[in-house]
């Protein structure tokens, strides 16, 4: 079966980062099949959509096939969606991909009888050649149903040139809704083995795209107007020369003004002054850094396989460049204390960062924790249901351990958002001394709860917010 008109859907949430930026594995579906003549429409339903808006598209649209990228978190109200189309259009056909078909597989379909296809790991070869009309049983990478059983085809082999894969314009994306930031993958796949981690589950090879391909990108939004850009790898300075090669690419090109990001935490261990100080040359402001352990036995325990002396000296280095640094946190691992945690605590008010998270750990199936905690039986609640409904971001603990029991995590996670909101603060105040007045409108964003909320909710507030960042940062 040939499908030759598709409907990309990202489905509505709730979650934190609704709207702010379109779905970027689905802009590069959507590229590999305008790069092959297929015909496509979007609708991101965290946009304001609702699922009438969705069947009356379908209705005007008449796809033949509906392509809908999930996550784990609130995935029950993803599958009841997608039975009351399936049942308003019987024949219309209905493909999944993202991390929660990745990681659970087969149960999928059969929890949600209305999905006809699952496409595991990276996608776009996989859609492609489903939408061609090639038979399911010889298109790798993909789950399907033969009468009453479901059937995998078998892994498709890693695509190791990913300059073969054509990088997002968004054609038919509502790209003016969401904040100016172009969000690009410059690589993908993570190749450590943190056990609280899905990302290596889902893309455990890493692979990156050369130099002039990644600048190709930068430089054709810069002709339209861009200046900001977030690359959202796992890993940007895996491979420390191709680094430099990008920022002298910028630089040759003549790409002038930019505020780039690296917002998704980039490895400590693989950071040095030289490096940061020529990303700065070139443009970058803002880094992440995933620390996750507070002290060396909690780092050990989690395999970060980095030290806190390496981290604190990539923190130091970074501040004292003038980045505005983010550090990353998972909470509540296993043998965690509360000393632990304080640990954590302690580092983040050291250096004179401008954010810090503490995510909850959420114990995702296929990690080396999932697995820990199941064999000690210390989940308060089943993974069906907490895998529906907590993220990271939430309080609410999914499990215990004899050092962190129940009460103590729902007043820990309490406590930690306090100290999240005192660092705003005081990042807030150190650009207010800077005589740095746009820092005290995009500080506000982080420090009050209200303005906070306002941020997510209103394209307006990001558009406004967005454009003072980038007055601050293009400004020293």
């Amino acid at each position: 079966m040939r499908f030759e008109r598709v409907l990309l859907v990202n489905p509505f949430s709730s979650g934190e980062w609704r709207g702010i930026a379109p779905h970027i594995g689905q802009a590069s579906l959507a590229q590999t099949l305008l790069s092959n003549g297929v015909d496509y429409q979007v609708l991101d339903m965290n946009l304001g959509y609702q699922p009438k808006h969705l069947l009356q598209h379908i209705k005007e649209y008449k796809p033949d096939l509906i392509g809908m990228s999930l996550i784990s978190l609130e995935y029950k109200k993803f599958y009841g969606m997608l039975s009351e189309v399936k049942r308003l259009n019987p024949g219309l056909r209905i493909v999944v991909g993202g991390p929660h078909v990745t990681i659970l597989k087969e149960k999928v379909l059969e929890d949600c009888p209305a999905i006809d296809y699952g496409v595991l790991y990276e996608g776009e070869g996989t859609l492609l050649e489903l939408c061609e009309g090639n038979a399911p049983d010889k298109i790798k990478g993909l789950l399907f149903r033969d009468r009453n059983r479901i059937i995998f085809s078998g892994n498709r082999p890693v695509v190791w040139d990913l300059d073969k894969i054509p990088w997002p314009r968004y054609k038919g994306f509502e790209l003016e809704r969401y904040i100016r930031e172009i969000t690009i993958y410059s690589s993908r796949g993570c190749p450590h083995q943190c056990t609280f981690c899905p990302n290596r589950i889902i893309s455990p090879y890493y692979r990156a795209r050369t130099p002039n391909n990644v600048v190709d990108e930068i430089e054709y939004w810069y002709e339209r107007g861009h200046r900001q850009f977030n690359f959202d790898d796992d890993n940007f300075n895996m491979v420390r020369e191709r680094v430099f090669k990008i920022c002298d690419e910028i630089e040759r090109r003549g790409l002038k003004k930019l505020f780039l990001r690296c917002s998704n935490g980039i490895r400590a261990d693989r950071t040095d002054h030289e490096m940061l100080t020529r990303m700065w040359e070139v443009g970058f402001r803002y880094l992440a850094f995933g620390v996750d352990g507070g002290n060396n036995r909690i780092l050990g325990i989690v395999k970060k396989g980095e030290t806190i002396e390496t981290i604190e000296r990539a923190i130091k280095i970074a501040c004292d460049i003038g980045y505005g640094v983010k550090l990353l946190f998972v909470v509540g691992t296993p043998y965690e204390t509360r000393e632990d945690v304080e640990d954590k605590v302690r580092l983040s008010r050291k250096y004179p960062i401008q954010e810090v998270h503490f995510y909850n750990t959420i114990p995702y199936p296929g990690t080396e924790i999932y697995e820990w905690v199941k064999e000690n039986k210390y989940f308060l609640r089943p993974p069906e249901n907490y895998l529906n409904d907590i993220s990271c971001l939430t309080r609410e603990p999914v499990f215990e351990t004899p050092e962190l029991p129940k009460a103590s995590r729902i007043e820990l996670y309490k406590y930690l958002d306090g100290v999240r909101r005192q660092i705003h603060r005081e990042a807030l105040r150190r650009a207010l001394n800077r005589g740095k007045w746009p820092g005290l409108v995009a500080g506000q964003v982080l420090a009050n709860g209200l303005v906070e909320r306002l941020f997510y909710q209103s394209a307006l507030a990001r558009r406004v917010m967005d454009n003072l960042r980038y007055r601050l940062a293009t400004s020293r």
